[in-house]
């Protein structure tokens, strides 16, 4: 049996952070040096100021190993959670930055990026993270992003003892759409 408020305290950080490919601003850059990152992301479209509606939806889930009973446990108390849904709002400011303060957030991870690359609109990347002593995840991210929505597709591969079987796959969609003006 599993700890399912544990195994969530895992992965919603990696999954919060396709809301704007703010996963790559959380790990201590070991991959692509801060500047190759920044100025990749400088290549993606900058969003327009306003208010955005975003929604996490899990697309797959497998525990690798362990029996189907928990295997379907868990993907039911996923789906208690999923989707998530949220607004935030992106100030003109904000905006004009694109996602470079995304990714010059939180140095408090421990990951290493192996790959980024981006264009007008779309992006690709994948990273390695330490989660404690004995947790590993592998996450691939592939997305695009337009002046108003944005789509990031997430894998994540998690290994450890404390995972039931030893291994998961989590797989994430996030969507985020402008909705309107930020309210005053």
């Amino acid at each position: 049996m599993s700890d399912f408020p544990g195994l969530f305290r895992r992965v919603a950080p990696l999954a919060a952070a396709g809301l704007g490919f703010a996963s790559l601003a959380a790990c201590q850059q070991r991959g692509p040096g801060d500047g190759q990152v920044l100025a990749e992301g400088a290549k993606l479209a900058k969003p327009l100021p306003g208010l955005y509606r975003s929604t996490t939806r899990l697309t797959a889930f497998e525990l690798s190993g362990t029996d189907p009973q928990t295997e379907d446990m868990m993907r039911d108390r996923f789906a208690q959670v999923m989707p998530q849904r949220r607004e935030f709002c992106v100030t003109a400011q904000a905006a004009s930055r694109g996602f470079e303060d995304m990714l010059r957030q939180s140095q408090q991870g421990d990951c290493t990026i192996k790959r980024f690359v981006a264009n007008n609109s779309r992006m690709s990347a994948q990273m390695t993270c330490r989660l404690g002593p004995k947790l590993s995840s592998a996450v691939s991210i592939e997305g695009t992003a337009e002046a108003t929505r944005s789509h990031v597709e997430l894998e994540i591969v998690q290994t450890g003892p404390s995972v039931p079987g030893g291994s998961e796959t989590i797989a994430l969609t996030v969507d985020n759409e402008r909705a309107g003006d930020c309210p005053k």
